[in-house]
């Protein structure tokens, strides 16, 4: 492979060199905008920090803030039992939501025969029974069918599961989910939906929930853009290479008049 003297060859490295240091310093700011978000749970979602007009912020750990109540999450969710094969098979993951499960890199170990797969509907809480301890649980924006691996939770008349799908990310909730959880080791923990039903919670009103479900959506829309920022300049980076290292464009300093 014909390589370029060796000036050129610096030059090209600078040049690749400068889009490494745009990625680094988008995931910097990535870095920064999910410590924002951690903190804002960590306030929000336990009346430490209150929007205008909802009240004031809890002085002591263990107080209930005004205008919140305690109740079982049997109160907000029923388990959704349904099952339909000819709807399309979706996977639920950690960090991207529910997707269909042909976006997911791993291999495909579904079973052929889909008829006990679940269905679960847009609006629904969707986890791993056995790994809602490590909060594998999201939020649907689609309709379809999962593994029967997962357990579908769908929310009672007047009540919207979008603020749940924060709170269920919250640290000390995985806790407690873990703490509910039965089985002799770790790979044999599970949360059914009639464990999971009994966990006893701090909800805020509704109208204070759609408010706190507004700040942390925002977050997550602006660390969205960040990180469609960062592939841009990663895809950018590759056609550059692309064309560097083969000679297709080349450095104005070396090309000859």
């Amino acid at each position: 492979m014909p390589l370029p003297p060796l000036p050129e060859q610096k030059k090209i490295a600078e040049i690749l060199s400068s889009w490494d240091r745009a990625v680094e310093q988008v995931n910097k700011l990535i870095e920064i905008k999910q410590r924002l978000k951690k903190g804002l749970m960590q306030q929000l979602l336990t009346g430490r920090l209150r929007l205008p007009k909802f009240g004031k912020p809890v002085q002591k750990k263990g107080e209930l803030p005004d205008g919140w109540h305690t109740c079982k999450l049997g109160a907000y969710f029923k388990e959704r039992r349904e099952t339909n094969p000819n709807l399309p098979l979706l996977s639920i993951t950690s960090d991207r939501g529910v997707i269909p499960r042909d976006e997911v890199e791993r291999k495909d170990t579904s079973n052929a025969d889909k008829s006990n797969y679940k269905r679960i509907a847009v609006g629904d809480i969707g986890y791993n029974t056995m790994r809602m301890w490590q909060g594998v649980s999201s939020v649907s924006g689609l309709e379809g069918i999962v593994s029967p691996a997962y357990t579908i939770c769908t929310p009672r008349e007047g009540y919207s599961s979008k603020y749940f799908g924060y709170l269920f990310k919250y640290t000390p909730m995985i806790h407690l989910f873990y703490r509910f959880s039965q089985g002799l080791v770790s790979d044999t923990l599970s949360l059914k939906f009639y464990l999971f039903s009994q966990i006893k919670i701090r909800v805020p009103s509704e109208a204070e929930q759609i408010q706190i479900v507004k700040v942390l959506y925002n977050c997550d829309k602006e660390i969205d853009l960040l990180r469609q920022k960062k592939e841009a300049l990663r895809e950018q980076k590759k056609g550059l290479m692309q064309k560097l290292l083969t000679g297709e464009i080349r450095h104005p300093d070396f090309v000859k008049e």
